[in-house]
């Protein structure tokens, strides 16, 4: 539009309203707070259209879904079962996108999302995943180097607890764990953080230092023997993962499909 066409709206607005939505000031306007109240409510409706427009325009006959999740849930659930899922949708394809910071995906523009909190978008439904549990982890060269860690884990060596930088990821911090399991905490100062949780269980296999590690992410390595979990385990809720999508055209869709398979990988 050009600006001749925009100032003849703006006085159309304001002679309907019966109030200017600006201050003129020379050659500066500046928005009055019912104009920033009116810009915020139109912004709002028109983003409620956009999202609900992406949820239902998606044809029921596309091939391919996209999935988001942490590099974490990837890494450590998903990729070792990646093969079980590829063959169960047969033709159809899953694209996965992998960030620690779902926050600043539009997750109404993908098909599904494996998340912490399924009241972010409380227009979409969701399949519980994993359980909360949360326990400390370390490897056996560890344990060997510091057997007090059975015993009371708060005696170590602040240096040797390994932190991730939980950013808005629904993480348990180390703070956290110590006061669900009721235990003095250390002393830890202000710690340098992973910003990947494959990069702390990476450092966690090595010996390094002692970790969180949560129901569903560290079971491969468990059953390898790669780290071993401690006591005593904690929880902050009833579940750590939601499988969060778009609502299902068709049982037989991949969308469908691949709902299916989640929910028969977690029943295992």
């Amino acid at each position: 539009m050009s600006q001749p066409a925009v100032s003849r709206h703006i006085t159309t607005l304001e002679e309907r309203l019966g109030q200017s939505l600006f201050e003129r000031n020379n050659n500066q306007i500046t928005a009055t707070t019912n104009a920033t109240r009116l810009a915020e409510a139109v912004a709002l409706g028109f983003g409620h259209v956009d999202q609900i427009w992406a949820e239902i325009s998606a044809p029921p006959d596309r091939q391919e879904v996209t999935l988001a999740c942490t590099f974490g849930f990837a890494d450590q659930w998903l990729m070792p079962r990646f093969s079980s899922l590829r063959q169960h949708l047969g033709d159809g394809r899953v694209r996965v996108v992998t960030t620690d910071q779902l926050g600043d995906i539009d997750l109404s523009r993908l098909d599904a999302a494996v998340v912490w909190d399924p009241s972010q978008a409380p227009n979409r439904p969701y399949i519980p995943l994993i359980p909360s549990e949360i326990f400390p982890i370390c490897s056996p060269e560890f344990l060997n180097n510091h057997p007090e860690t059975r015993s009371n884990i708060s005696n170590l060596d602040p240096t040797l607890f390994l932190h991730f930088d939980i950013g808005q990821s629904g993480f348990m911090t180390w703070d956290k764990w110590f006061a669900k399991a009721g235990l003095r905490r250390p002393d830890f100062g202000r710690p340098t953080a992973f910003d990947a949780y494959p990069f702390l269980l990476q450092s966690v296999r090595r010996g390094e230092g002692i970790g969180l590690g949560w129901r569903g992410l560290i079971d491969k390595s468990l059953k390898t023997g790669d780290v071993l979990r401690l006591d005593p385990t904690v929880s902050d809720r009833d579940v750590s993962y939601f499988l969060q999508h778009r609502p299902v055209r068709s049982e037989s869709g991949v969308l469908g499909r691949m709902l299916s398979w989640f929910e028969s990988a977690v029943s295992e």
